[in-house]
């Protein structure tokens, strides 16, 4: 990923698909918000922060959305569920969302 097309793409995979981005420095506060379209019925994605690794992994069956979230110690995060779903506060941990 030296050239900026490859970590761009790499970088909207994250963000768009997977939903996880910064929300402040070292990703200390992260936000994830996943956006299924396109055809796609799922997708999981991870990174590996400065705090451990980061995940989402999302499913997209029979009109109901699923997501679970894995968040490491010292991190804090919003969960945005698609479609006007609610928004989650959460810390650290395994946490499990449907919409």
């Amino acid at each position: 990923f030296n050239h900026y097309a490859l970590g761009a793409v790499a970088d909207w995979m994250h963000r768009a698909i997977g939903g996880i981005a910064p929300a402040a420095p070292g990703y200390a506060q992260v936000v994830i918000a996943p956006q299924p379209g396109g055809g796609l019925t799922w997708a999981k994605a991870a990174l590996d922060s400065p705090h451990g690794r980061i995940a989402a992994d999302w499913r997209l069956e029979g009109g109901t959305f699923s997501l679970q979230v894995d968040v490491p110690e010292g991190v804090s995060a919003t969960v945005r569920l698609p479609r006007g779903g609610p928004t989650h506060d959460v810390g650290a941990g395994s946490h499990t969302f449907s919409s």
